[in-house]
């Protein structure tokens, strides 16, 4: 989740899974045409450590995303970033397609988790830490999540 989410769109995420930024990953990252294009990057280990590339970028933002959650996936551990990169690469040599969710843990920091549903699809579900959701009372009804 990214800062500043409705507390509806909170709600919604903690309930199905799904939020903006696990659409449009789904999206991106399973645009053949995009992975193809981009394939030697994709298998090129940590190439998403920092700030995102322009194409990636670019894509990310015809999906749907908003320069505030590309910047949010921008400050992701790279640890965290790699997993997806990893992911994808390996989704184009078996031809998988890739899911994502998004729910609260208990740890201190953000982690990916892959499972690996069947040989044609695998799900990344990022956690973010429940000590790092805070309500903000300035701005009632918005949700900052610092994970």
């Amino acid at each position: 989740m990214p800062p500043y989410s409705t507390l509806r769109t909170f709600i919604d995420a903690l309930r199905t899974g799904e939020t903006n930024i696990t659409q449009c990953l789904e999206n991106v990252t399973n645009n053949r045409a995009l992975r193809d294009a981009h394939l030697a990057e994709v298998q090129t280990p940590n190439a998403f450590d920092g700030a995102l590339p322009q194409w990636l970028c670019d894509a990310l933002d015809q999906a749907g995303m908003s320069n505030d959650e590309i910047r949010h996936i921008e400050r992701w551990p790279a640890r965290e970033k790699e997993i997806v990169r990893q992911q994808v690469a390996l989704s184009i040599g078996d031809n998988r397609t890739l899911r994502y969710g998004w729910e609260l843990q208990d740890g201190d920091a953000p982690v990916s988790d892959v499972r690996v549903q069947n040989s044609n699809e695998a799900v990344i579900i990022f956690r973010s830490p429940r000590s790092g959701v805070h309500l903000k009372t300035v701005n009632f009804g918005f949700v900052d999540i610092e994970a």
